[in-house]
């Protein structure tokens, strides 16, 4: 369980720091020299939250999950046995073996709770607009957490061991 773990954590790091990087460099450079952007109207900053909140973490479970699932078949890696006692692995074991379904859940779980969460932060801040290079900087972050926490759940998901309809 140790190199699972090890393994968990590196890939963890990648994700974070290769979406954070992604997806700042991506919006800076669609956005760059354009209009502040807003609550609403055509340059809505909400609009945008949303949607990548479901679309980063859909792409995301499509290429995380077999991935892992080709390494545990081809036994470069051992299949995780996960531990019930554990809140998140507990939520991972319920979770299907589908992986058009596990990647709407993640597309979900961002849409749920990252978006709100972000909003929720311009609104407590009173935040009316976002200038294009400063919204960048706090998507590639905001991108990046999502990505560290989404990827945990999506890397056991592809390590579990094989259900008898996988294997």
């Amino acid at each position: 369980m140790t190199d699972i773990s090890a393994y968990i954590k590196k890939e963890t790091a990648i994700s974070g720091i290769s979406n954070t990087v992604f997806n700042g460099v991506i919006a800076w450079l669609l956005l760059r020299g354009g209009d502040a952007l807003q609550w609403g109207g055509q340059h809505s900053f909400v609009i945008d939250l949303f949607a990548t909140a479901f679309l980063l973490p859909f792409i995301v479970a499509f290429i995380v999950i077999p991935l892992q699932r080709r390494k545990v078949r081809q036994e470069k890696l051992p299949a995780m046995a996960l531990d019930l006692e554990s809140h998140t692995q507990r939520m991972v074991s319920r979770l299907p073996d589908s992986l058009f379904v596990n990647a709407l859940l993640f597309g979900l779980a961002g849409t749920l709770l990252f978006a709100p969460l972000a909003l929720l932060s311009f609104w407590a801040l009173a935040i009316e607009q976002v200038q294009p290079v400063n919204y960048a900087i706090f998507k590639g972050f905001w991108a990046g957490l999502m990505a560290t926490v989404l990827v945990i759940p999506m890397l056991m998901v592809g390590l579990r061991m094989p259900t008898k309809k996988q294997a």
